[in-house]
């Protein structure tokens, strides 16, 4: 790990505490500047990096980096002030609707637990509604101008419900040309075992909320922690964004802790909920409230300084199986992936109702020529110039940063749709 990296660890959190100031003043007259933005930018950071740089008076720190900070935090402001808007629109719509609705991260997300819309990087806004709601929800959206992101195999009123069960989002365009994407959500676990009574419980425990004058519902502190541990996993944890998270709500307090263990022990993300505790511990110090010690982070893991990097096909649909403790628990996981047919195997071939079990052995086949075809694509785009990796080439780069990129932090992976 580099001094930037080290140094990002710490301006990370938005707010720098007194006993890591001198450290980290120490640390600002030694790093690569360069190296720091990027894996900032990277990471999803700048704008808590700059926060926590000015917190330190900017000391030591160079006037083009200032200013690089300085215009990334405005300009991710002015986008959130966009995103905000936004939701306060789609908010109101589903109101009037009579849909209930829960923004999830985004700027809800930062201006409850930061004090400030502008502190996280957001790519779209993206809302929770019972699902017995998606057809309504669909509908508000549509009326607000929001088109279907898939263009060329729009969801038809009759697939709606194969989409339901399915998946657990969809994603739609902004009327905008600058405007903020639309991720609808009915889920937050992808064929995870226990999603029904998990949502069930965490709808019950939602409370109504206010997003700038426009209403709406927030998790539960217990389910606001539990899910930013799920998707923080679905990231697999590489992104300092996510953890920072999951390190401020800890740091809040108002957790009942004995809830939060018996909701993840029952609905099967203990796992998920530790490895986030003691990821967030690793790198932020972020207090660790369990009794007896909590067992060391899997080998798998791959924390920061590890580059974020998006999850492909294989990935995002094979590696939650790890997140399971027992055997029988993720032979269930991979078998509901790997057989259980999607809205694609029913678009391929249109089965009558009489032969539908038919869909189950397509899944598998449909996978195997996809996936197939992905590794030779794979395989022939290898070339020499890709196998120095990210972080070995940020080592190499000069002290001073060029700052012509501007990212949105950390790629997204979508949920297979296909």
């Amino acid at each position: 790990m580099t001094d930037a990296d080290r140094l990002l660890r710490i301006l990370a959190r938005g707010d720098v505490p007194a006993d890591l100031e001198d450290r980290a003043r120490g640390l600002i007259g030694n790093v690569s500047w360069s190296r720091l933005f990027d894996r900032a930018e990277a990471h999803g950071v700048v704008p808590l990096a700059a926060r926590s740089l000015a917190a330190l008076g900017w000391r030591d720190v160079p006037p083009p980096v200032r200013a690089a900070f300085d215009a990334a935090r405005r300009i991710n402001a002015a986008r959130n002030a966009l995103v905000a808007r936004a939701l306060g629109r789609v908010l109101e719509g589903l109101g009037r609707a009579g849909v209930p609705v829960i923004p999830l991260k985004g700027v809800a997300l930062s201006e409850s637990l930061y004090g400030d819309a502008g502190l996280r990087v957001s790519a779209d806004l993206d809302v929770l509604v019972p699902r017995d709601c998606v057809p309504r929800a669909w509908t508000v959206l549509g009326e607000l101008g929001y088109v279907m992101a898939d263009q060329e195999e729009p969801v038809e009123a009759s697939e709606l419900g194969l989409l339901l069960e399915s998946n657990i989002e969809y994603a739609f365009a902004s009327p905008e040309a600058a405007g903020c994407p639309v991720e609808l959500h009915w889920g937050i676990a992808w064929r995870w075992p226990h999603s029904a009574p998990a949502l069930a419980d965490l709808w019950a425990d939602a409370r109504p909320r206010l997003f700038r004058g426009a209403p709406a519902l927030a998790l539960g502190p217990e389910w606001e922690l539990l899910y930013l541990a799920v998707h923080a996993a679905r990231h697999r944890w590489e992104a300092l964004k996510w953890l920072v998270d999951i390190h401020h709500v800890c740091r809040r307090g108002g957790l009942d802790w004995e809830k939060v263990r018996a909701k993840a022990d029952r609905f099967g993300l203990t796992d998920v909920l530790e490895i986030s505790l003691q990821a967030s511990a690793a790198l932020f110090d972020t207090p660790d409230p369990s009794s007896p010690p909590a067992p060391a982070l899997p080998g798998w893991l791959d924390l920061f300084p590890a580059t974020p990097d998006p999850l492909d096909i294989w990935q995002g649909a094979l590696y939650p199986a790890r997140l399971f403790a027992r055997p029988s628990e993720r032979l269930g996981y991979l078998a509901r992936v790997l057989l259980v047919p999607t809205l694609a195997e029913r678009r391929l071939v249109r089965l009558p109702r009489r032969l539908r079990a038919l869909y189950y052995p397509l899944r598998p086949l449909r996978l195997g020529g996809r996936w197939g075809l992905e590794v030779v694509r794979r395989i022939g785009r290898r070339s020499p110039s890709r196998l120095t990796s990210s972080r070995d080439q940020a080592d190499h780069r000069g002290s001073m940063p060029p700052f012509t990129r501007r990212g949105a932090g950390p790629a997204r992976s979508k949920q297979e749709r296909a």
